[in-house]
Formats: C-alpha cells, structure tokens, sequence
C-alpha cells in the first residue's frame, strides 16, 4: 500500500514556478501580448570567464499576435537570479504588467 501513496503523493505534487512572464506590444497594430517564458527550456546559459561581466542567461523569442502578422523579435539577459538586466525588442515594445493589464481591459470594454 505504501507504493499507492507513494504514487498518488508524487501525482498531486505543486509544480514548481519556473514561468516568467513578458509583456508586450505590437508596433504595427498595437496589440497587447503576454508571453510565457519557461525557465528550464526557453534560458540558454552564459558560460563566461571568472570577472568576466555579461548575463548569466540570454532567450531569444519570435512573438507573433492573433491581430496581424507582424513577428516581433525580443533578446532578453538575465542574470543568476532571473532578472532582467537587459533587452532588446524589434517590431514591437516592451510593457509593464500593469500597462498590458490596462490595456486588455480597455480593449475589452
């Protein structure tokens, strides 16, 4: 009986937070668009030199809307902690939550 518990304790099991959210918008039509960001799969690491200065983690990311077509490409670096210490966007740009909030709401209404 102890392996059924076993098994049924490792399905029920909380996943662990490894997501990060990127808020955006495109330049083109203006739509809002969160993306999801996986931790273990979307980072690739920085291997660099003991003082040598740079993002522990970099991701690189397409984003295409549901509005229009336009791709929009962003580079972001992150460093040991999973925060952004630097980015880049082409074709669209970068929001706060806040603001993405503000304007799915204002879309909506």
């Amino acid at each position: 009986m102890r392996w059924l518990r076993r098994l049924l304790a490792f399905r029920f099991r909380q996943p662990a937070n490894t997501a990060l959210w990127l808020y955006v918008r495109c330049s083109r039509c203006g739509e809002a668009i969160q993306v999801r960001v996986d931790r273990r799969y979307d980072l690739a690491s920085e291997w660099r030199d003991p003082g040598e200065s740079g993002p522990a983690y970099t991701m690189h990311k397409d984003i295409v809307g549901e509005r229009c077509f336009q791709r929009i490409s962003v580079d972001v670096g992150f460093d040991a902690g999973f925060k952004i210490v630097e980015q880049r966007i082409r074709g669209g740009e970068f929001l706060t939550k806040e603001a993405y909030q503000s304007l799915k709401t204002s879309f909506t209404e």
